[in-house]
């Protein structure tokens, strides 16, 4: 690849090094996990923790099945959509939601 030679903005120069150090799609990672927290409130969160993503599934861990139960019947299409919104570079095709285990509940 050709260095350019004169100015260059921050933002190119910081997605240069993060490309060619393999962080760019670690980076896109932790957008779910932020838009995850702005999308659920501060009345769901504390009692959801995003346990990964894998084969396009955001896998939340619930910690009461009152909350794991709200999330799945009431909540669900409408956060897969807002997820699909917010962080438009990673494909995620469903929220599977499941019961903490119990030494991972709060």
């Amino acid at each position: 690849m050709k260095q350019k030679v004169g100015p260059q903005r921050i933002g190119e120069i910081l997605s240069g090094f993060l490309d060619a150090e393999g962080l760019a799609g670690r980076l896109k990672y932790l957008e779910v996990y932020g838009a995850w927290e702005e999308i659920v409130g501060p009345g769901i969160l504390p009692h959801t923790r995003i346990a990964g993503l894998a084969h396009h599934k955001l896998y939340v861990d619930v910690d009461s099945a009152t909350h794991l139960h709200e999330l799945r019947t009431f909540h669900k299409k409408q956060l897969l959509a807002d997820l699909q919104a917010r962080v438009p570079g990673i494909l995620i095709r469903d929220v599977v939601f499941r019961p903490a285990a119990p030494n991972d509940r709060r």
